[in-house]
């Protein structure tokens, strides 16, 4: 019985150790960035493992793909075929509504947003619960991400990047507690912010007027305040209105465009900015002397 005691009381010290060891690092971490580095290096080293636990999925997806019928396949083609050409109808009549656009900007002598660069990424995991709302994509820093990016899919936007490592990045969804995003209604042109609420499906508007001009299903994009979101981006779109007669104020709950638990691709944003001129020195301009007439002596 002896033995026992002393082999427990053994363990016990080790075990303290590494509590003590584990505070000790964790609050290196918060308050000082010399762990920084070694997380980048670990992230890097731990790459193959993301990408190897990502498999299973993936390998479903191509054997699901793979037993898909013959008939299946030439339907979404002849489908994927038509809704082509409407968007080519409409890609070239926006071309023509940029052309007149760029040609009354340039007529008001206003600064102009050409477009905006694209990454295309993939989803390596999910972190997604009622207190986070984090994805992790496979493009970092040597890809060219850093923080702040905008990220969005081909509905709406997503979020954006909070955390970058070489070749990984970590995104916050719009939808996560912590996050708020400046947005702008696209009919009254009311400016608010829609926050997070840890649910995929909907974003919260607090605190607008009594008197705001909104409705259900008004198109929220974002207001382009803040420098983070590029302008006119897709949001959300109003779903339901609270009126709080005690306090004279309207709330509203959003229902994002963006598919924030579907998304298997994104796109991470790259702003457009307008190349700076500079200005070229000014040439010296010394005085014309007249050439001496040749009967001056």
């Amino acid at each position: 019985m002896q033995n026992i005691f002393q082999q427990a009381r053994g363990n016990v010290i080790p075990v303290l150790f590494l509590i003590v060891f584990s505070i000790s690092l964790m609050y290196v971490d918060q308050r000082f960035s010399h762990l920084e580095s070694v997380r980048a290096g670990i992230s890097v080293l731990i790459s193959p493992l993301r990408y190897l636990v990502s498999l299973p999925a993936q390998s479903g997806t191509w054997i699901s793909e793979w037993f898909r019928t013959h008939n299946r396949l030439v339907d979404e083609n002849r489908q994927l075929t038509n809704d082509q050409r409407i968007l080519n109808a409409r890609l070239q009549k926006m071309e023509v509504l940029l052309a007149e656009n760029t040609r009354l900007r340039n007529l008001l002598g206003s600064s102009r947003k050409v477009a905006d660069e694209v990454i295309v990424a993939e989803l390596l995991s999910v972190d997604q619960n009622p207190y986070r709302q984090l994805i992790e994509l496979n493009k970092g820093s040597l890809d060219g991400l850093y923080d702040g990016q905008a990220v969005i899919d081909d509905y709406g936007v997503m979020g954006q990047v909070i955390h970058v490592t070489p070749n990984s990045s970590t995104v916050m969804l719009i939808s996560d507690p912590e996050h708020a995003i400046p947005v702008q209604f696209i009919r009254s042109g009311l400016r608010t912010v829609a926050f997070g609420n840890g649910n995929t499906d909907e974003l919260e508007i607090r605190f607008l007027s009594a008197t705001a001009n909104i409705k259900i299903g008004d198109e929220l994009v974002t207001s382009g305040l803040g420098g983070r979101f590029p302008a006119d981006y897709p949001v959300a779109a109003i779903a339901e209105i609270t009126h709080d007669k005690t306090h004279g104020f309207i709330s509203a709950r959003a229902r994002p465009k963006a598919r924030l638990d579907s998304s298997r691709e994104v796109l991470v944003i790259k702003p457009y900015t307008e190349p700076v001129l500079e200005a070229k020195p000014e040439e010296e301009t010394a005085p014309a002397q007249a050439p001496e007439s040749a009967s001056e002596q």
